[in-house]
């Protein structure tokens, strides 16, 4: 090939590279931050330390909210003004078992001390390794009910 051909596609590709790097339209469509979730309550921390030992487990928090509409989100600034799920993950060794009234207890101190009643919360969702138990928030009976799948 002559030198000029070879010139004439390095050109060309570095055209496409750069195309590339500086697209704006690539950077607009990258995925936005990760929503943030609330920071730990103090009254959290303790009682979950509290269940890692006890059960010998990891534990993570996490709020769901849903907008006006119905429809879930994860953007929203004030997690416990509009209707929201809390969710607790329990990682237990495989040797070891939490009760189902041990959950449900755990549902109810979250709901009674950590969350004071918030009359937004529409369930408490606990997963225990791969086990789902969820429990329906009643705000007129002031009550969980669970649900059974």
């Amino acid at each position: 090939m002559k030198k000029s051909t070879k010139f004439i596609i390095a050109g060309i590709v570095l055209i496409i590279i750069l195309a590339f790097v500086f697209n704006p339209f690539y950077w607009l469509m990258r995925p936005s931050q990760k929503p943030e979730q609330p920071q730990l309550s103090t009254q959290e921390q303790v009682y979950f330390k509290e269940l890692e030992k006890r059960y010998n487990s990891k534990l993570k928090r996490f709020y769901y909210n849903y907008t006006k509409k119905g429809t879930d989100t994860l953007f929203e600034k004030n997690y416990n003004k509009v209707p929201f799920e809390y969710s607790l993950s329990i990682d237990i060794p495989a040797n070891s078992n939490i009760p189902k009234d041990s959950l449900f207890s755990i549902a109810q101190y979250v709901k009674n001390s950590i969350l004071n009643n918030n009359k937004n919360l529409k369930k408490i969702i606990i997963y225990k390794n791969y086990d789902t138990h969820e429990y329906l928030f009643d705000a007129d009976k002031n009550a969980l009910i669970e649900k059974k799948n």
